[in-house]
């Protein structure tokens, strides 16, 4: 009884300096020292990967990921974003859902893929996600709804796999707030002009996807990325002011990446 009392006196200590140590970190803000935060995130970001390799498998569609890796590579080198300072992950779901999770991870499922209607809607998907990584919006979401699972998670002990497949649950599948949607799709307009992608490929996504027929269960994606038709509308909107001039983005057949 003595020894187990000593135990859970040190740990208790233990946890205690974490949470100081931690508390002293600003992860969404710029006067904190940048490694630190940048690590801790990474950090949360293999953790979370991990539980989800133990979920779904990785696509090895070689002909889908290269499409893939060029539209990633042709937004971001548009835009001054580095491509391989962010990790894009493929994985073989039915799922209709894409997320972003910490340490600049992009998620895909096929299942998305295969809704998208041609290349460029998933461009403009994509383009949102990155707009959430643009905006730090993971972060500040897990700083405020885990912020005590984070400090269980990063002190060393073992929380076990529960609570990160909760946190995973989470990131995946509830909504970012309105203003963070609004300043990712603004995001994704910027992004996909300056890549010469028409962004009304991203309106038609969210339109269609907002209408789906009645009785059929509504995708993830929506769950997470609330307000679509009217999103879609704003997207349209700013859509009309563009010059035009887009260039082709991909003239293969899109739908044969998938048999």
């Amino acid at each position: 009884m003595k020894k187990a009392a000593i135990q859970l006196g040190i740990s208790l200590l233990l946890f205690a300096g974490i949470w100081f140590a931690l508390s002293r970190i600003d992860f969404v803000g710029d006067t904190t020292t940048e490694t630190i935060g940048r690590e801790t995130e990474r950090r949360i970001g293999d953790l979370l990967l991990k539980q989800l390799e133990m979920k779904y498998q990785k696509a090895d569609n070689d002909s889908l990921l290269a499409v893939i890796d060029m539209i990633h590579r042709r937004i971001c080198e548009a835009n001054g974003l580095d491509p391989d300072s962010i990790s894009v992950h493929v994985f073989d779901s039915s799922t209709i859902n894409a997320a972003v999770l910490p340490g600049r991870n992009v998620i895909i499922f096929t299942g998305l893929l295969k809704y998208a209607d041609n290349a460029a809607e998933f461009a403009g998907v994509h383009a949102h996600e990155l707009g959430h990584i643009a905006e730090n919006h993971v972060m500040e979401r897990m700083i405020n709804e885990f912020g005590t699972t984070i400090l269980l998670m990063m002190s060393g002990m073992d929380a076990g796999s529960e609570i990160l497949a909760n946190i995973l649950r989470i990131l995946t599948t509830t909504a970012f707030s309105r203003e963070q949607e609004r300043e990712a799709d603004l995001k994704a307009i910027e992004y996909l002009e300056s890549a010469g992608i028409d962004p009304v490929h991203l309106g038609n996504f969210l339109l269609r996807i907002s209408t789906m027929e009645s009785g059929r269960r509504v995708p993830e994606w929506v769950s997470t990325h609330p307000d679509t038709r009217t999103r879609a509308a704003e997207i349209f909107e700013a859509g009309e002011g563009m010059d035009g001039g887009f260039e082709p983005l991909y003239d293969g057949d899109w739908e044969a990446l998938f048999e």
